[in-house]
């Protein structure tokens, strides 16, 4: 790969990390209330079986060697059990800058105490296991981002390097040793790496497969207004009403309640479309459908039947209460005018009611039948009426 390729692949990477923002938080602090306290009890119970040792009666040279473990293991319980408590309060404030810099502490603080056994160890025997599990522990456990991961993994090692240095007097094994730590340092740092390339991938991908899921979600939702609601007005179509009016019969009958419907039928509309064209007539019916949102109950369903007929459910509502209603209805769209462009197109209103209580058992066909006959009456008596 070529440098342009490496500048290129390295901005995508600095593009991706941005994406992520603070994810990575969320999920170190999650692990990190757990594992930090598992660690801190871990070390204490090996600071248990070197205080039984040591009250046991060893010689001093061994005595001397322990004691030094036993603190250095009760400093890394002392430590792991403050950050797991720490990480414990703020796992709702992952959103703070501080928190991050907060894992990066503790894990840097967990490296340094190990390099402090390690140093230890190397008075009575050349094991590097404490550094070479820390740096394994530190890539698999924690999500770190890798400017960080390189930042502490180097630190670590050049206190290794010194600290094992200073314990360890067999200038062979302590090349040895600096270059199993080196490994164990590569290898961690890889191990991070890895990990954090393959957490912004994931992350991404749920980021992106949500957002398809909700974008999916919207357009069921705008899928079920189109079937359910008249494209112009908003209103219920004619199916949707017609179902959920014979639902309410259905509803007032085992509830013993009157229902009423109300059918409108705008007065020559027509002539609204041959004088001033079709997009008039469709500012005509938006006028009427936003008056009826606003005059009938919240419990009341307005529906579009088609061209300039519209329906009114009434439920638990008397013919006469019914009347009241479609008088306002009439009168409020006599004195609401149609303002198109320039030109105010006033329209009114020619209504048929029909209503029925429990005892009756009519049907929607038959309401709406009867509702027909009181408008075709309507139309009859001149028009802008109530019959």
């Amino acid at each position: 790969m070529y440098l342009p390729d490496w500048r290129r692949e390295l901005q995508r990477w600095r593009t991706e990390h941005a994406q992520v923002a603070n994810e990575d938080v969320v999920v170190n602090l999650r692990r990190s209330v757990v594992l930090c306290p598992l660690i801190a009890a871990l070390n204490l119970m090996g600071v248990l079986v070197l205080a039984v040792q040591l009250f046991n009666g060893p010689s001093e040279t061994v005595a001397h060697w322990k004691w030094a473990l036993l603190w250095a293991q009760l400093t890394m319980a002392l430590v792991m059990g403050s950050f797991g408590y720490l990480t414990h309060v703020l796992r709702d404030a992952h959103r703070a800058a501080s928190t991050r810099w907060l894992i990066w502490i503790c894990i840097l603080s967990g490296m340094g105490i190990s390099v402090c056994i390690v140093a230890v160890d190397q008075w009575v025997t050349p094991n590097v296991t404490a550094y070479v599990l820390a740096c394994t522990l530190g890539g698999l456990a924690v999500y770190l981002r890798p400017g960080a991961s390189a930042a502490i993994y180097g630190l670590s090692y050049a206190a290794y390097f010194m600290a094992i240095g200073i314990t360890q007097s067999n200038p062979d094994q302590l090349l040895s040793n600096r270059l199993n730590g080196f490994a164990a340092t590569l290898m961690g740092w890889g191990l991070s790496l890895l990990l954090w390339r393959n957490f912004v991938t994931i992350t991404l991908q749920q980021g992106q497969l949500s957002k398809a899921n909700e974008d999916l979600q919207s357009k069921q939702r705008d899928l079920e207004r189109l079937t359910r609601l008249d494209g112009l007005t908003g209103l219920y179509n004619r199916n949707t009403f017609v179902e959920l009016t014979r639902l309410e019969l259905d509803r007032a009958q085992r509830q013993g309640s009157s229902t009423a419907i109300l059918l409108l039928d705008l007065d020559h509309f027509k002539r609204v479309n041959d004088t001033w064209g079709h997009p008039a007539g469709d500012a005509v019916l938006k006028n009427v459908a936003t008056l009826l949102a606003s005059t009938v109950r919240s419990t009341d369903l307005a529906g579009r039947l088609g061209g300039e007929e519209f329906i009114i459910l009434l439920p638990g509502t008397s013919a006469a209460a019914a009347r009241m209603l479609a008088e306002k209805v009439r009168a409020r769209l006599e004195a609401k005018p149609t303002h198109f462009e320039k030109t105010v197109i006033r329209s009114t209103v020619s209504i048929g009611l029909a209503g029925t209580t429990a005892a009756e058992k009519l049907t929607f066909d038959t309401l709406y039948n009867d509702a027909d006959k009181a408008l075709y009456l309507a139309k009859q008596r001149g028009r802008n009426r109530v019959v």
